[in-house]
């Protein structure tokens, strides 16, 4: 059963990003590019923001980048902003381009942030994890019916979200069905209104290249930003970008650990599932 979600997931993504939605851009000034959202819109992980994926995309379509990302910021921190907080509504009116990263936080924000993802996603159950992707629904619908509002004719992008775990198997598969749930989430509204917003599909962008993660498992890399920024710009070009390499020395390094990472990670797991069933038999 979750192979065949994960399939019909992937399908979605892959029928919604050929969706064809035009909004009116003038080419005789400098586009006004919004970004929203969380620390990966804010450009965590990287030492230079120039190597963040906003300041690129500003950089290669000479845009005038306005950046409101902020870390830690869940999707009803951003429904707030975009109700309530007249610096982000008059920059959301102002815009020509608007591009959203929310959800992440959501999830590692949610009671026991991690460890219930991992505990969870490790015994196969993910019951805990439902209020919050109906939370994230709730606050993504408000916060897409609340830019449409302040600007119709604005040029909407939103990213889908990436799974970081990609080296170690079991935490991949515990992210990926709670990111799952938010990639499904975008994509649901998204199928019942493909005009409101264009869909970046950054999570199959990341799937299964190394060094686009940075060290905290978390935010992306420089590569990953370049990927990211790849994504966008197809998206604004309305065509398939070239999405640039990983770092090829993080690359090489992830796969010459990769049998050490897979060894460390069922470890890893026999000891937290042992754990798990210890502290269960203690209240049985």
């Amino acid at each position: 059963m979750k192979k065949l979600i994960s399939g019909l997931l992937c399908a979605a993504i892959l029928i919604l990003s050929f969706s064809v939605v035009t909004f009116a851009v003038d080419a005789a000034k400098p586009s006004k590019f919004l970004v929203l959202g969380d620390s990966i819109a804010a450009g965590s992980g990287v030492q230079d923001k120039k190597d963040a994926y906003a300041w690129i995309i500003a950089r290669e379509k000479g845009f005038d980048l306005t950046n409101c990302g902020a870390g830690g910021d869940i999707s009803a921190d951003l429904r707030r902003k975009v109700a309530q907080d007249e610096a982000i509504r008059q920059a959301i009116r102002e815009a020509d381009i608007i591009a959203v990263s929310i959800g992440g936080n959501d999830l590692l924000h949610a009671e026991d942030g991690v460890a219930l993802l991992v505990v969870e996603g490790l015994l196969g159950n993910y019951s805990r994890i439902e209020p919050v992707l109906s939370a994230f629904r709730e606050n993504f619908a408000a916060i897409i019916g609340g830019i449409r509002a302040l600007n119709p004719k604005v040029m909407l992008i939103v990213q889908t979200l990436y799974n970081p775990a990609f080296s170690l198997p079991s935490l991949h598969k515990a992210y990926g069905v709670a990111i799952g749930g938010i990639n499904e989430g975008i994509l649901a509204y998204h199928a019942r209104n493909p005009e409101a917003f264009v869909l970046a599909d950054v999570y199959t962008a990341f799937e299964g290249r190394y060094g686009l993660v940075y060290i905290d498992m978390t935010h992306p890399s420089a590569g990953g930003h370049a990927v990211i920024a790849a994504v966008l710009l197809g998206a604004i070009d309305n065509a398939q970008a070239q999405l640039p390499p990983a770092n090829v020395f993080l690359a090489v390094l992830a796969k010459g650990f990769s049998p050490v990472l897979w060894l460390l990670d069922k470890a890893l797991v026999g000891v937290v599932l042992r754990v798990v069933w210890a502290v269960v038999g203690l209240f049985m």
